[in-house]
């Protein structure tokens, strides 16, 4: 670690319109640095350990910032999609072994699908897409959007809602090659 940051109380801001976020330091109330990062970032994540926060903006990009840089900044970013809402990272450590920010996970609503990336680059390892049919009247949705994405600290698995399909996704990332998806109505 580079910096004397309190990284647990480290603020991530949005700053929409500018295509930005602000860093601030909860012990002081200053900023840390102004991030350039998507468009309308829809949210901020941690990683497991802490050391990278994960945006993503309504644009499709995600960014990863280090926070334990001297001054916490960018050290990767994809688009992966047109339109996107959620991230997150791998955050799960058993028997199964250690997951912990090895994988990162983003969903677009356009196209309809979540990608699934290294966790230290960002590098695309598996793309899936979400089209499918509704729970209820069984009617073939061709663009249902992925509305959020949450990593299990239980099981190695993400958790992804599916909009219009009325699905949350129980993805199994033990291996990526062949990933084990359980549909939940």
């Amino acid at each position: 670690k580079m910096n004397d940051y309190n990284i647990a109380n480290i603020f991530s801001t949005t700053l929409r319109d500018t295509g930005e976020v602000a860093l601030i330091d909860g012990d002081t109330k200053q900023i840390i640095n102004i991030v350039k990062t998507g468009y309308a970032v829809h949210i901020s994540r941690t990683s497991a350990s802490g050391r990278y926060l994960f945006v993503i903006g309504r644009d499709g990009r995600v960014n990863m910032i280090d926070l334990w840089m001297a001054k916490p900044d960018n050290v990767a970013e994809i688009r992966i999609g047109l339109e996107a809402r959620s991230v997150d990272t791998s955050k799960y450590k058993g028997k199964e072994g250690d997951f912990t920010d090895k994988l990162a996970i983003a969903g677009a609503y356009w196209p309809p699908q979540f990608v699934i990336m290294n966790g230290d680059t960002l590098e695309p390892m598996k793309i899936v897409s979400t089209r499918g049919i509704t729970v209820d009247t069984q009617e073939y949705r061709p663009e249902p959007r992925v509305a959020s994405i949450v990593a299990s600290h239980f099981k190695p698995e993400f958790i992804v809602n599916v909009k219009e399909t009325g699905k949350t996704l129980m993805v199994d990332y033990t291996d990526v090659d062949a990933l084990k998806i359980t549909e939940l109505g």
